[in-house]
This record gives C-alpha cells, structure tokens and sequence, in this order.
C-alpha cells in the first residue's frame, strides 16, 4: 500500500508538471498581474503555452533520445541520462520564459516565476555533476518556495497555499525516501535548491521591478 500511495504521489507532482502547477499559483494569486492577450481567457492560453514547453516537449524529446540510443532508459535513468535529459528539458524551459519575457508591468510576477524555474534547472545540472540530486524534491522545493515569494511580492497573505506547498513538500519527500528512490541527503538538496532558487528570484525582482 505504501508503495502504491508513494508511486501516485510521485506521478501526480512529477517534476515536468510543477512548472504549470506553480504558473497556476502565480496566475491565481497576482490580481495585479497584466498579459497582454487578446482573448477572453488568457489564462488558459499562458497554461497550455507553459504546458506545451515544460512537459510536451522535453516529453517527446526524452522519447527520441531512447529510441536514437542517447539515454538507457526513461524508468530507471543513469547519473547520465538524467544530466542529458536535464540539458535538452532546459532548452525548452528557455523557450518558456522567452515565451513571457516581454510581459509589461504591473505584475511581471510570471516573467520572475519563469526566469526562477531557468535558474533552479542549471543550479540542478551543476550540482548533479558532482552528487545525486531528487528531481521531485527540486520541483516540490520549487512550488513552495514560488509561494514565499508570492507572498512577499504581492503583500497577500498566502496561508492557504503556504501549508498546501508544505503538504506538497513533505508528501513528495516521503514517497520519494519509502520508494527507496533518494536517500534522505539528495532530497534535502533537491529542496533547498528548489525553495531558495524561487524564493530569492522573487525576492530580487521586488527591488528590480
């Protein structure tokens, strides 16, 4: 049972899927927050836009990588194979800030969010070439660490999705160390770069804005 309970928690906060988790707590909880869309939904368009370049994509490109014999596996990937599906995910996460980099003022919290999830991927890369790092616990940190930012970027108390991250992050720690996936170490790193990474980009682009 526990098994089964830590591999839903797993696929539901899998890593690829946190950057539209947490475009969607920023959308929910920026009301000042500007895109410049024509269409009466342009929330929906931003989702699918960040969708598309944070799991469709490096989806499809890990799939070519297996068939062209790049990577071993997808299931159980060597140190290798996840620095390799690191790089290309990055490319296309690059897409997705360039997709929003021009957004105007007021609110470019979403601009800050995607510059956040560029940053915490190549502090992952490099602090993989030396030790193991929990790819989920990066995505989770991620999430609550976005939500501290939010928090101090829009002077909104945030409580409810506050302990929401904090469930996410201990929910996604405890599957991934029952799973026998991480040792305890690389979940903490994993964590402390995703959390540091989003809160302090949010922290700096107060005083850039």
């Amino acid at each position: 049972m526990e098994k089964k309970l830590g591999t839903f928690i797993s696929y539901l906060f899998h890593p690829a899927l946190m950057p539209t988790m947490g475009t969607f707590v920023v959308l929910w909880c920026d009301p000042s927050l500007f895109i410049p869309l024509n269409t009466e939904r342009p929330w929906l368009i931003v989702l699918a836009v960040v969708f598309l370049c944070t799991y469709i994509l490096p989806l499809f490109m890990s799939w070519v990588l297996l068939k062209m014999n790049k990577i071993s596996s997808l299931s159980y990937p060597t140190d290798n194979d996840r620095r390799m599906l690191l790089c290309f995910t990055e490319i296309f996460f690059l897409l997705a800030y360039y997709c929003f980099h021009n957004i105007i003022a007021p609110g470019q919290s979403l601009k800050i969010f995607m510059l956040g999830i560029n940053i915490t991927i190549i502090v992952t890369l490099v602090v993989s070439l030396f030790d193991k790092v929990s790819f989920h616990s990066v995505g989770a940190g991620g999430l609550l660490g976005t939500v501290i930012g939010l928090i101090k970027y829009t002077h909104a108390e945030l409580l409810p999705w506050l302990l929401g991250a904090f469930a996410v992050v201990i929910s996604v720690g405890l599957a991934r160390y029952k799973l026998k996936a991480h040792g305890a170490f690389e979940i903490y790193v994993g964590l402390i770069i995703g959390i540091t990474a989003q809160s302090l980009v949010f922290f700096f682009g107060i005083q850039g804005a």
